[in-house]
């Protein structure tokens, strides 16, 4: 199976589609699922990585989840405040303080970085095949703790006919919950290597990116959100996140986990925090962060997120802060 699309919302809608009607049921410890293996699925445009529909569009866990990898984080309680069943998916206990064992931050960007390690490698050389973040490892196969153990394998990037492209290998996917976190993050990676790049290679030009997964599959759970989404939202139009911009690059990295920190472990809101970022791409990530803070039960704030809507300017956020302010407002409970 290769499905080939320009937005995140066609390659879900035909991969869904295709899984329902071929799929294998099988049952694995998580639950009866249907799945297919061997599959390959091409985003043309990285960008388009946010889905518009109701039950497909994860923003808030989108983000977060890219920041505990930026940070290179292996904290529960990080990825926990914004995917609030993680500890449960992974076996976690309720009272558990350790680490998670198969956090991609530390094994993308902890020291040494491969994320660094492959920059120069892509830098120095157009043609490298060598250029190949390990995610996977030897001791996840031989592990007695069950826990958490990857389901990513490898990033490899390449640069061809001036293009840079990236290639994710997956062992096991679950389409339903992973897939949409998956690409957000991996793409996103791959336009952090991309403006890194510019400003040694001006006229590189951002390539697709490609998903390769060994089993991927939907739980009978999620049979019905599936199902909606395929036979009751219909179709989605195309939008895109704007292009991250290589100038502005590390500044903007810091900021961003600054005002993370500072919304999830300072509780502390300072929203002009948000007009110090010049990168379209990151403020606009920035503001989903201001706004899952202004929904939260403590702190509705209907103002204020329809003061983050004016400063968006892609679609896929603004129509995701147009969603939220419409609920607060059916809600009535605000501030």
């Amino acid at each position: 199976m290769h499905i080939t699309e320009e937005s995140l919302d066609d390659l879900l809608h035909k991969t869904y589609q295709y899984i329902l009607e071929n799929g294998e049921t099988v049952i694995p410890t998580k639950g009866v699922n249907k799945e297919v293996r061997n599959c390959v699925l091409t985003l043309l445009n990285p960008r388009s990585r946010i889905s518009l529909s109701e039950v497909r569009s994860k923003v808030i866990s989108c983000v977060g989840e890219f920041i505990w990898y930026l940070t290179g984080s292996s904290s529960i309680d990080f990825i926990e405040y914004y995917i609030k069943h993680y500890r449960k998916r992974i076996g976690f206990d309720k009272d558990s303080t350790d680490s998670v064992p198969g956090a991609y931050g530390p094994r993308i960007f902890g020291s040494p970085s491969q994320f660094d390690t492959v920059f120069e490698l892509l830098k120095n050389s157009d043609s490298t095949r060598r250029a190949v973040i390990a995610i996977y490892s030897k001791s996840d196969l031989i592990n007695h703790d069950p826990r958490d153990i990857p389901c990513t394998c490898n990033l490899q990037f390449f640069i061809r006919q001036n293009k840079l492209h990236l290639t994710t290998y997956m062992r096991s996917n679950d389409a339903a919950l992973g897939l949409v976190h998956d690409i957000f993050s991996f793409t996103l990676i791959q336009e952090i290597m991309f403006a890194k790049l510019l400003m040694v290679k001006p006229e590189l030009q951002l390539g697709e990116y490609t998903h390769i997964v060994g089993s991927l599959h939907i739980y009978e759970d999620d049979f019905e959100t599936i199902n909606h989404y395929l036979n009751r939202e219909g179709w989605h139009y195309h939008v895109s996140m704007p292009p991250i911009n290589p100038k502005y690059l590390n500044t903007s990295i810091s900021q961003i986990i600054e005002i993370e920190k500072n919304l999830r472990v300072d509780n502390l809101c300072d929203i002009h925090k948000l007009e110090l970022i010049k990168d379209n791409a990151f403020k606009e990530m920035a503001a989903i962060l201001y706004a899952y803070h202004y929904i939260k039960p403590n702190s509705r704030n209907i103002e204020s997120l329809k003061s983050l809507e004016d400063k968006c300017l892609s679609e896929p956020i603004k129509a995701f802060l147009n969603k939220r302010i419409q609920e607060l407002q059916m809600s009535g409970d605000t501030q």
